[in-house]
């Protein structure tokens, strides 16, 4: 074990080495998630990635370059914070700390954050610094530490619309200060930070939205994100139920390509309730999902290479949204099984959704019974890790495909986790040895 703080410190000397090889050898990726949407500011992306891309157009070539080394940088910097406030807070050891480390600069760095030029490069080392203010924010009411949660918030939100799951833990959280029984004033001065950030931060995207696109709203796409689901569960009669026939003729020509295609055979498996029939489903819609996605594309002809045409983008997502409406009305009970079903998946499939259901259920029932106002750390970090969790699965499973990308942050709170569970074993194991010896 790394035990010498010299060897501690020549450890995370050896991780920088490691990033600065993998740059030095490595061109940056811009064929993940880099459309023109994200060059050209597209109507479909919150703001602050495109402009960051933006600020570096006067390094001509070398542009692309010198964003890939600011992301490790900022990699790199998010890690040092978790493993000085996890060593300090939990008191978790510095070698589980570095195999944190590690694991994710090989498993998320490596794959998606640093070399792809695309938003997790700012968000994710957001969320990690996000992650541990917010645990510091639960622990205990401090007026500066909330103001800090809300900027990050904001930042996160700007860069990522993911995060959007992050104001109904602000609700959670005032709520929290309130069985605290925290003053009435000092609530209250909590409640007008955060909703003055949630209120600042849509303002500011909207208001980049109508600036560049002239339409005050925000991104643009969920609409046609879900309705990859509500397509593939529309019954063949499904056009039938529109009296629009604009939104009638966009249905029918979806659902005469997918059947064309045989996208959505295992479908009608979802009505049975059994968890195998579900997987089989679900294994089909993740199968076809760009293939639906390209159909979807076509009929509203917002391809690729149409991301652009501001007007006909929100004028695409609208009728997306009033379809997904109808047909969610209509075959209401299949839709929230399988989106359910998409959430247990989001989480980690059934062993790893029990498993934090279980934690969800206990925590809250044990603060209540026992009337706990005050809980340790240690249950705060892990309740806040449950929280966050099940929220990234919610708004993946409602309005992403499911991508490993967008898993990232819920993958390094699992790490943390494994080493927070393993540090406390040992801890107990050595105070039994103690024990036994005296």
């Amino acid at each position: 074990m790394l035990k010498n703080g010299w060897l501690n410190e020549f450890a995370y000397l050896i991780l920088g080495v490691l990033i600065a090889g993998f740059l030095c050898t490595h061109s940056p990726n811009l064929e993940y998630d880099i459309d023109p949407s994200y060059l050209l500011f597209g109507p479909s992306r919150p703001p602050l990635y495109p402009i960051f891309i933006w600020l570096f157009r006067w390094a001509g070539p070398y542009q692309f370059f010198l964003i890939m080394w600011l992301q490790g940088v900022l990699l790199f910097s998010a890690l040092l914070y978790a493993r000085n406030w996890l060593r300090k807070n939990l008191q978790i050891s510095d070698f589980l700390i570095f195999m944190v480390c590690l694991l994710v600069v090989l498993t998320i760095g490596f794959h998606f954050q640093i070399w792809f030029i695309q938003s997790e490069g700012l968000s994710f080392p957001l969320f990690i610094v996000t992650f541990f203010v917010l645990i510091e924010c639960f622990e205990k009411f401090n007026l500066k530490k909330i103001f800090y949660l809300a900027v990050l918030v904001s930042l996160l939100v700007l860069t990522r619309l993911q995060f959007y799951y992050f104001y109904l833990v602000f609700v959670l959280l005032c709520g929290w200060y309130l069985w605290q029984r925290t003053s009435m004033q000092k609530a209250s001065l909590a409640v007008l930070i955060l909703v003055g950030s949630v209120c600042a931060t849509t303002v500011v995207d909207h208001g980049y939205h109508y600036l560049k696109h002239g339409n005050f709203s925000g991104g643009s796409y969920s609409g046609l994100m879900f309705l990859v689901q509500t397509l593939f569960l529309a019954d063949n009669n499904a056009a039938d139920y529109f009296e629009n026939p604009t939104e009638k003729s966009y249905v029918q020509a979806m659902i005469n390509q997918r059947n064309a295609q045989g996208l959505n055979q295992d479908a009608s498996l979802i009505t049975s309730l059994k968890p195998s029939y579900l997987q089989y489903a679900y294994q089909s819609y993740s199968k076809n999902y760009l293939v639906l996605q390209k159909i979807i594309d076509i009929t509203f002809n917002t391809s690729v290479e149409n991301t652009l045409e501001t007007a006909s983008i929100y004028k695409a997502n609208a009728a997306a949204m009033n379809i997904n409406k109808v047909l969610m009305l209509h075959e209401a009970k299949k839709n929230l099984i399988f989106l359910l079903w998409k959430f247990v998946q989001c989480m980690g499939n059934v062993p790893l959704f029990l498993f934090y259901l279980i934690i969800l259920l206990t925590i809250p029932f044990r603060i209540m019974t026992d009337k706990i106002l005050y809980p340790n750390l240690s249950l705060i970090f892990v309740a806040t890790i449950t929280i966050l969790t099940f929220g990234n699965a919610a708004i993946i499973a409602l309005c992403n495909p499911d991508i490993p990308v967008y898993f990232c942050y819920s993958q390094f709170m699992f790490y943390c986790l494994a080493a927070f569970l393993i540090n406390k074993t040992f801890i107990h194991h050595h105070a039994n040895m103690e024990f036994q010896c005296k």
